[in-house]
């Protein structure tokens, strides 16, 4: 999870995500991990009544602030509960999982868009045949009879070139993405 992400989460979904996270690694690994302060984790979190429990590896909220604190803790809750109803969004520690995953897979799920719509743009592009120079050489190949009648198929619909163009062009093609 990046740190600005976890920083816009509302705290009690910053405490149990953070508390995920530092179950089997140290505070300091994880606020490397966040890039952020283990002082900051620390502050932030006892300011809103949480304390480090050593035994159970987890922040745990603090009771007896509540009876120091009272209305303040009280006030607290509201304002976090309200910015949860404002925002419509109310994570559940599975859902909160599932948004770290996904915020984590943005720079993939972009990539994978953009790569199908190159590949859409060629298929709507006009059959383009490079003007290839030099000898031309005779090999032979065999073909499995699906991709020849496909082939066939495809050199009816584009008369306009002759059947060594557009192999040439395919292979040509092919070498390109895959060499």
């Amino acid at each position: 999870m990046k740190k600005d992400t976890f920083n816009e989460l509302p705290i009690e979904i910053q405490v149990k995500n953070f508390n995920r996270m530092v179950k089997d690694r140290s505070i300091r690994k994880v606020c490397e991990e966040l890039k952020i302060g283990k002082t900051t984790i620390r502050n932030r979190f006892e300011k809103e009544g949480y304390i480090f429990s050593r035994d159970k590896n987890q922040y745990i909220k603090d009771e007896s602030i509540g009876f120091i604190k009272g209305n303040e803790i009280e006030n607290k809750q509201e304002r976090v509960e309200e910015k949860v109803i404002k925002s419509n969004i109310i994570l559940t520690e599975e859902k909160s999982i599932q948004l770290e995953e996904l915020i984590d897979m943005v720079d993939d799920l972009k990539s994978m868009v953009r790569m199908w719509k190159r590949e859409s743009e060629m298929q709507t592009k006009t059959l383009q045949i490079k003007n290839f120079k030099g000898q031309l050489h005779v090999k032979s190949i065999k073909v499995y009879e699906e991709v020849l009648a496909s082939f066939n198929g495809f050199v009816e619909k584009h008369k306009e070139f002759k059947q060594q163009e557009i192999i040439n062009q395919a292979l040509w093609e092919f070498l390109r993405k895959y060499q």
